[in-house]
């Protein structure tokens, strides 16, 4: 379980730097990293809308991704490790999901 411990820890780092990353404009519209919908690719402002409302949201997801791959890390247990693997990883799409979900709306509430 120690692979996917790190690879839970990288991948969190890479979600937290990539949200950073598109929300302050530095990482701009691409077919590769950030939310790739419709709505968010339609143009480089409603890119920015939509990942500025998504920060704390993909903040929360690589916090998950981080806090459960030190977990894994850390446990005795294959079982547990495991089960803080799969814990972490679906938090983490749920929290994409709600902050995907936020920056929709919030695109949505001014565009009108």
């Amino acid at each position: 379980m120690a692979v996917a411990g790190v690879v839970l820890v990288v991948a969190g780092v890479v979600i937290g730097f990539v949200g950073k990353r598109t929300a302050d404009g530095r990482l701009a519209r691409n077919g590769f990293a950030g939310i790739r919908t419709e709505r968010s690719m339609a143009d480089d402002e409603s890119w920015l809308i939509v990942h500025r409302r998504a920060r704390p949201w993909m903040y929360a997801s690589a916090a998950a991704m981080v806090v459960g791959g030190l977990c894994a890390l850390v446990v005795r247990s294959d079982v547990a490790a495991a089960v803080a693997v799969l814990a972490a990883a679906v938090a983490s799409v749920l929290l994409m999901v709600g902050g995907t979900m936020a920056g929709h709306r919030e695109l949505a509430r001014r565009r009108g």
